[in-house]
């Protein structure tokens, strides 16, 4: 029979990190899942650490294929994937024993739900919520209106948060393009297809921890920048037309909070050419969705010394500097 669960987790040259996480996964107290790892074309010895812990554990399964990206091994474990749900994981986050437990008991409650998320927290402070779970559902754990919190630069949504309805996001996928922000367009993709739930949203119980070290991607201006000719691009192709009519004015604010985030980290990097330019191509969309005070003092912050430019723009917006 085929599990309720399937664990998703792509990996590539990360063997410690990555046996620390499927650690996490072999704890949990729900126990009706498999463990689809995505060699993503691994140089070191992965597979043989793999192998090695996969004897302990008959539920792990191993598929491999030529280096693509993360995106890429993403959407290759979701297709491997023979549960009826499936919880993603990146190969270097961490999960709370109850993590895949309450994501199921809220299925099984809120059954018309496409995708069901858990609080979760940065390791540099693995005990505090990283946003306000309660604040953005209503009285059953449920987010009215997920596109406008997301406009609103509120990170609520990690890959490693999530648990969807494998039927309901069929056809969906992660982006491909190497170095950018390749889950946004399935996690937006994912507001379209039924309601998001958050597990534990009343008691803001951190079920899952994002770990913060300089191996992420997210540390990366670069990320940013492509990522967000990325999804300019999509949006003017209309790769999010299935969004309902009212989420469509959010996401073109979702997007103007993604041109503030990703001048500000050019800047904060030291690219300060690069973070003009993309402060130049955005000004229309942000002088339209209202970042005045953002627009104007950006050319002026440009030219002050980094530590200013620091204390003025903490980081905001997607996942903090690693």
């Amino acid at each position: 029979m085929n599990p309720l669960v399937s664990v998703v987790i792509p990996t590539y040259n990360q063997p410690a990190l990555l046996l620390e996480t499927l650690e996490t996964v072999a704890a949990q107290t729900f126990r009706d899942f498999e463990i689809v790892v995505v060699n993503d074309g691994c140089t070191d010895d992965t597979l043989e650490r793999l192998a090695g812990w996969g004897k302990q554990e008959p539920r792990l399964r191993v598929v491999s294929q030529p280096n693509a990206g993360i995106g890429a091994a993403r959407n290759r474990g979701i297709d491997e994937a023979r549960g009826k749900y499936v919880a993603l994981l990146d190969h270097d986050d961490l999960w709370m024993p109850d993590k895949l437990a309450a994501q199921v008991d809220f299925f099984a409650r809120h059954p018309e739900c496409a995708t069901v998320l858990v609080p979760w927290a940065y390791s540099t402070q693995p005990g505090a919520c990283s946003f306000d779970a309660a604040g953005i559902t209503d009285e059953n754990g449920i987010m009215p209106h997920p596109m406008a919190v997301a406009a609103t630069g509120v990170v609520f949504l990690l890959s490693s948060s999530i648990m969807f309805d494998r039927a309901r996001a069929a056809g969906l996928r992660y982006a491909t393009e190497r170095q950018s922000i390749e889950d946004l367009p399935f996690q937006i993709g994912l507001f379209a297809r039924g309601p998001v739930g958050i597990a534990e949203a009343k008691s803001g119980k951190v079920l899952m921890v994002y770990r913060v070290h300089a191996a992420n991607y997210s540390s990366q201006a670069v990320f940013f920048d492509n990522g967000l000719k990325m999804m300019r691009r999509l949006a003017r192709e209309g790769a999010f037309a299935d969004l309902p009519r009212r989420d469509q004015p959010y996401l073109q604010k979702f997007l103007a909070h993604l041109a503030h985030t990703t001048a500000v980290r050019q800047l904060r990097a030291g690219r300060r050419a690069r973070g003009m330019a993309v402060w130049l191509r955005e000004l229309p969309a942000l002088l339209r969705r209202g970042h005045w005070k953002f627009a104007l003092a950006f050319p002026w912050m440009s030219i002050l010394p980094m530590a200013a430019v620091r204390r003025r723009w903490p980081l905001t917006g997607l996942p903090a500097e690693k």
